[in-house]
């Protein structure tokens, strides 16, 4: 009798668990995202062209060329936090994105010495180590910058960061992005990739 009993109820909870899943399972999929997934949508075409708009500018006033070259000659990263002289590239960053409180990772992307294979090296990340990954509705910005052979490094003095002329590019074996083409006064072309949420 006993035995009848707990199959009773062990077919009971059984029944309940299909019922209760079976209800949330319908839940979910009445419930209406759209106006939740357009909202994101808005924001990444606004962050997107937010981006866009500070690499075109940092482009056109030499702010993006003067962050890849001082980029760990005179500088071990670019952080548009840097309240200790921080470089023209670094302000842009901290008026347009950081003073939202808006996360970014910049990526430098440039040829090897083969010419062969595309090399990219992390440059920036503005948040903890654990909060660093960008979310689904990151927006993306690319600008391709040119370096030349007569080009040099740009390094910091106590008063000016990133604006002091070092050692040319081509002369140094210790330059981060290496020379793609020795044949040509073209050095590397440098894809700066901004990723934001």
């Amino acid at each position: 009798m006993s035995g009848r009993r707990g199959q009773a109820y062990t077919l009971e909870g059984v029944l309940a668990a299909i019922l209760v899943i079976s209800a949330t399972v319908f839940g979910i999929t009445s419930i209406d995202t759209r106006a939740w997934e357009d909202g994101t949508r808005e924001e990444t075409r606004r962050l997107e062209t937010r981006a866009d708009d500070l690499l075109t500018v940092g482009k056109n006033t030499g702010a993006l060329e003067n962050a890849i070259l001082c980029y760990n000659s005179g500088r071990t990263r670019i952080n548009g936090n840097n309240s200790s002289r921080p470089a023209e590239f670094e302000r842009m960053l901290n008026l347009t994105f950081d003073s939202r409180g808006e996360q970014y990772n910049i990526y430098f992307n440039y040829l090897n010495e083969t010419g062969e294979q595309r090399v990219t090296e992390l440059v920036s990340e503005n948040s903890p180590a654990s909060a660093n990954r960008p979310s689904t509705g990151a927006a993306v910005a690319t600008r391709t910058v040119a370096l030349t052979d007569n080009m040099s490094v740009r390094t910091n003095s106590p008063s000016n960061a990133c604006g002091n002329a070092g050692p040319r590019v081509k002369s140094l074996s210790s330059f981060y992005i290496p020379d793609a083409d020795n044949n040509t006064r073209l050095y590397n072309l440098v894809e700066v990739r901004l990723i934001v949420w």
